[in-house]
């Protein structure tokens, strides 16, 4: 990677982090949720540049946001997304092989799944029904979804949708 480039995806994380600072939360059965606009950048860097920046970049983002917000869960966020990059780092790979469709369908998956586990980690211990569980799951993978769907029609002219 070219250093002018990793000046811009430094610049760019920084400035997503803040975004993601101020992003207001809602309540869900007095669980707080807040969506993660950390992993929709994450989703994008994958895309463009692969399984490598998107690891490692996830590792620093989720340890970043274990330190901010959840000192008990030290790690957790580190975890998930780095695995989740693994994943998202994929579509980079299939890029030209893979449909639009076939692309959303593996994303939302990823999301699901990084939530699931993510939901695990944070409820160990916690009576909770599990089907709170997979509400908070669906809804926040959902938010998440719906959120680069948005941003990938208004500002990146369909490059992850279309093919």
């Amino acid at each position: 990677m070219k250093y002018k480039v990793a000046l811009q995806i430094v610049v760019m994380t920084i400035v997503v982090m803040c975004i993601q600072i101020f992003i207001p939360a809602f309540n869900f059965y007095h669980l707080v949720i807040v969506p993660d606009i950390l992993i929709i950048f994450l989703t994008y860097i994958g895309f463009y540049y692969g399984r490598f920046y998107v690891i490692i970049l996830g590792f620093l983002m989720g340890i970043s946001q274990d330190f901010i917000t959840q000192v008990e869960l030290m790690g957790a966020m580190a975890f998930t997304k780095s695995a989740i990059g693994f994943g998202l780092g994929t579509l980079a790979l299939y890029r030209n092989i893979w449909s639009g469709n076939i692309r959303m369908l593996f994303i939302f998956l990823l999301y699901n799944l990084h939530f699931l586990v993510f939901y695990f980690i944070n409820f160990s211990g916690v009576p909770i029904s599990s089907s709170i569980y997979i509400q908070v799951v669906l809804i926040h993978s959902l938010l998440s979804f719906a959120i680069l769907f948005v941003i990938d029609k208004s500002f990146f002219n369909n490059k992850i949708t279309l093919k």
